[in-house]
């Protein structure tokens, strides 16, 4: 019992590994990094052998002793879930043959180029009896141990001795290339400044050898104008990486990491791919990305359909004379070719779709018209997506170069898928549009092997190579969006969308606060776009799932805006008192060293005891280009005393323009106190009167009580008076009487 629930949970165990691909190197102690398959296509005319070339490096910390290596091959795939299994897992082979010897020994680190060969027919050989897409393995091993092995896939139209394998109908194909890396550009060129780039790292992709001047070196090789080939491609080119290679050819700097400036050293670089890109795209299909490859779904939820149309601006940086002058299609192909169902914003009539945003039969690769969108949507072929993606359904689908390294099986792997879907994987009234990778990592030769692989299948009838379709909306059936639940999880964080919105509404406040100057011949847009357009790199699709590398791009994009924003100022005041009186003039001087003229308003803060007067009538007050205005904003003093007063400019809509200026300020003068005062005093006055009258009042009351009180004791002094005369009168007296 016990070993049987060690068995089981054994199992268990094994069952919850991940998953190797097929394409990578699934040995532990070696890796074989196949560099070539010769022929690509097995067809008419090709040789009667395999040949695979390669490089063995010993990965282990022992020798390798004995190695030796073989091919074997599988079992036809025969349906579209079979040709996935076969590029991604292992699988079965059914034929073994003879191992060729590759080294008696190879010491820990060491490499040696490797080049196995088998027949197609005959003994020791592949045995194909038939046409088809065959898997087949690498087997390198040491001693008994298999120690590197490799898997991919080879079409085979075509047998000696045996009728090439051609379709009743040939399948429409057409192969979109994307021109696409991840943000450099820091700062652009504007009015009085320099680019400065993040790093130099552009500069060895765009030297040859680089993965974006293979590219395009590739597609000028094995692809040319007016060819078949040439004429079934489309360039889907992020205006940002055009920007920054015309940043790169004028001169530039490079951020280092301790915030120093150095010159760059890919001037020169920039300049020739720039000149074979534009070789390359004339008289070809081109469809524009968003600017900076940005997640307009993430912008759209967020309501910042401005930022939406802004990103959709660049059509016309791909068209301008200075750009690549061409007339790019109206075309959009968004992050993970996916759309909320609810876009917002200005964009395309057609968009190049993921069969998962789109609510339609599975297996179908139709164009349909989005209901209620008023556009048309392209499928991307599923299959061969993932064959041209290894990182297809990773985290790093979006973010990561891909192919990881190398390209070889990744072009033997496509060119396999498109052979079965010409055959058992037939879509009638469809087109199989190839749509590789954003950040396409294919060496030159690994690219000009499946361009010429698709040559061969044209040339055999499996394939038509066709332009990207132009559908007509009246005769589509219709379909909704359906938007993917990992596409909506690896979105730019919502935090991140808001701090981009806050530095949006500050470009936005300058620019509709200008106006061009006629004496200048730079207008508001050469400054405040590129400001814009800064922002958005921090909402590129090479920061999906990656929350601080887009917040440090916001950050980084902050910088410019500031400096800009600072362009317009209060000049230095002098620092000495401004005495005021009753009714006084601040003189106040607003310097402008931006190249356009720009709209203020003037903030100030209520200091009780003055008011100034600084609304210009509600409207805003203009500064010329590269300029000063000096204005006289009407002060009054309400008292006495000392204040200071902050003064400082916005554009329109209230953003700060440079740093507020403290104005000392003092006031002799008792301005509206004068009257109270006075009312003070009269009233002080009335008091002292009416005191007075009551003084005077309560006097004269008491003297007439004084005067009353007397006239009574007279009225009692005669009678007293009398009797005491006849009492002491003198006798004489009595006589008299």
């Amino acid at each position: 019992m016990r070993f049987l629930l060690a068995a089981l949970c054994a199992l268990l165990m094994v069952a919850m590994l991940p998953v190797t691909p097929a394409t990578a190197q699934s040995g532990s102690s070696a890796d074989f990094d196949v560099t070539k398959v010769t022929p690509s296509v097995v067809g008419a005319g090709s040789p009667g052998e395999v040949v695979v070339s390669g490089t063995l490096t010993n990965r282990s910390g022992r020798a390798l002793n004995g190695v030796q290596a073989r091919i074997e091959r599988g079992t036809p795939p025969t349906s579209e879930p079979a040709v996935q299994r076969a590029m991604r897992e292992g699988v079965s082979s059914i034929t073994e043959a003879s191992s060729s010897p590759v080294a008696d020994r190879l010491e820990p680190g060491q490499s040696r180029p490797v080049k196995v060969r088998i027949p197609l027919v005959g003994a020791n050989s592949l045995q194909l009896s038939q046409t088809g897409v065959y898997p087949l393995v690498v087997n390198i091993q040491a001693g008994r141990s298999t120690v590197a092995e490799t898997q991919f896939l080879l079409p085979v139209t075509s047998l000696p001795g045996q009728p090439p394998m051609r379709p009743a109908q040939a399948t429409p194909a057409t192969l979109v290339v994307p021109i696409v890396d991840a943000p450099r550009l820091e700062r652009e060129a504007l009015p009085g400044g320099r680019a400065v780039l993040v790093d130099d790292q552009l500069s060895t992709s765009l030297a040859p050898g680089g993965r974006l001047y293979d590219l395009v070196q590739a597609i000028s090789d094995s692809a040319p104008a007016g060819s078949s080939l040439g004429n079934a491609l489309c360039f889907a080119i992020d205006p940002d990486l055009l920007i920054t290679a015309k940043a790169m050819q004028g001169g530039y700097q490079v951020r280092q990491p301790n915030g120093a400036l150095v010159e760059g050293i890919g001037r020169s670089a920039a300049d020739l791919w720039l000149t074979k890109l534009r070789q390359a795209t004339t008289g070809r299909c081109v469809i524009p990305l968003p600017y900076a490859d940005a997640d307009v779904v993430a912008l759209g939820r967020a309501g910042l359909g401005d930022l939406v149309n802004g990103a959709m601006d660049g059509a016309q940086l791909l068209s301008a004379p200075d750009g690549l002058g061409v007339e790019p299609r109206d075309v959009m192909w968004p992050i993970e070719g996916a759309l909320a169902e609810k876009p917002v914003g200005d964009l395309p009539s057609t968009m190049l779709l993921d069969t998962r945003a789109v609510n339609v039969p599975a297996g179908s690769l139709t164009p349909v018209k989005l209901r209620g969108q008023g556009r048309t949507a392209i499928p991307i072929d599923p299959l061969l997506a993932s064959a041209l993606d290894p990182n297809r359904d990773t985290k790093q689908e979006v973010t990561e170069p891909s192919p990881p390294s190398g390209g070889a099986l990744t072009s033997q792997n496509a060119l396999g898928a498109l052979a079965f879907r010409a055959t058992g994987g037939f879509v009638p009234n469809a087109t199989s549009v190839l749509v590789p990778p954003r950040r396409w990592n294919m060496r030159a030769d690994d690219l000009r092997g499946l361009l010429t692989g698709m040559s061969k299948m044209d040339a055999d009838g499996l394939i038509r190579l066709t332009a990207l379709p132009s559908p007509n909306p009246a005769t589509l059936a219709e379909a909704d969006l359906t938007y993917p639940v990992q596409a909506g999880g690896s979105e730019i964080p919502r935090e991140v969308i808001d701090k981009l919105a806050a530095q949006n509404f500050k470009v936005g406040d300058l620019a509709r606060s200008s106006e061009s100057d006629r004496a200048q011949t730079v207008s508001p847009g050469r400054v405040t776009t590129p400001l814009r357009n800064g922002l958005l790199h921090g909402v590129s699709s090479a920061w999906r799932g990656n929350s601080g590398a887009a917040e440090d791009w916001v950050r980084r994009a902050t910088g410019p805006i500031n400096d800009m924003l600072r362009k317009v100022r209060i000049e230095e005041y002098p620092g000495t008192t401004n005495r005021l009186s009753s009714d006084s003039p601040i003189p106040v001087t607003v310097v402008n060293d931006l190249p356009f003229t720009v709209g203020i308003r003037f903030k100030i803060p209520t200091v009780p005891g003055v008011e100034v007067q600084h609304d210009f009538g509600g409207g805003l007050a203009t500064v010329p280009a590269n300029g000063r205005r000096q204005f006289m904003l009407e002060a009054s003093a309400k008292r006495a005393g000392r204040f200071m007063v902050d003064i400082s400019v916005t554009a329109g809509s209230g953003t700060p323009l440079g740093p507020t200026k403290r104005l000392p300020m003092e006031s002799t003068e008792y301005g509206a106190m004068i009257p109270w005062l006075t009312g003070i005093a009269g009233a002080v006055l009335v008091l002292m009167s009416v005191r007075r009258i009551v003084k005077k009042a309560k006097a004269r009351r008491e003297r007439t009580l004084a005067a009353r009180k007397s006239v009574d004791e007279a009225e009692t002094q005669p009678l007293a008076h009398t009797v005491t005369s006849s009492q002491s009168a003198p006798e004489g007296n009595r006589d008299q009487g």
